[in-house]
């Protein structure tokens, strides 16, 4: 059956062939001729004629730890000379040759009152002193 035109859709909305098609159209949706197989259908089928495959186990290889030969402002990864043992060195902050000539700089400039000191808290002024943290001897400096 031929749908109507637009001219006889628009005139008659419920027309005589209006019911028929609609019908036809809902009925080829609402039941499909099979209905989908399910998920251990569809998948555990397959499964069930493959051969079980052998576990393959990856190791990472253990980590080499980098030494460090220059010790820098952090704590570094070092062997101790003295107790031979690898460890992370301990790190001193101490105010060295450059806090002092910023201090001295400061003072100079007329800076008195405190401000003279304030290279004496900043980290990124002072030296630092590595040592070990299993036998406390001395490993390095770091001078700015």
């Amino acid at each position: 059956m031929e749908p109507p035109s637009y001219e006889e859709a628009t005139l008659h909305p419920s027309g005589p062939g209006t019911a028929a098609l609609i019908t036809s159209y809902h009925s080829s949706l609402t039941n499909p001729s099979t209905p989908p197989p399910t998920y251990v259908e569809a998948v555990g089928a397959s499964d069930r004629r493959r051969q079980p495959q052998p576990t393959v186990v990856v190791t990472q290889p253990q980590p080499v730890p980098v030494l460090i030969t220059h010790l820098g402002d952090i704590p570094g990864l070092v062997s101790c000379p003295h107790c031979h043992h690898v460890v992370t060195s301990k790190v001193t902050y101490v105010p060295g040759n450059v806090a002092w000539c910023m201090c001295l700089l400061i003072t100079l400039m007329g800076f008195i009152c405190g401000c003279c000191l304030i290279p004496f808290g900043l980290r990124s002024l002072q030296d630092v002193h590595h040592s070990c943290p299993r036998c406390g001897k001395h490993l390095g400096i770091y001078k700015r």
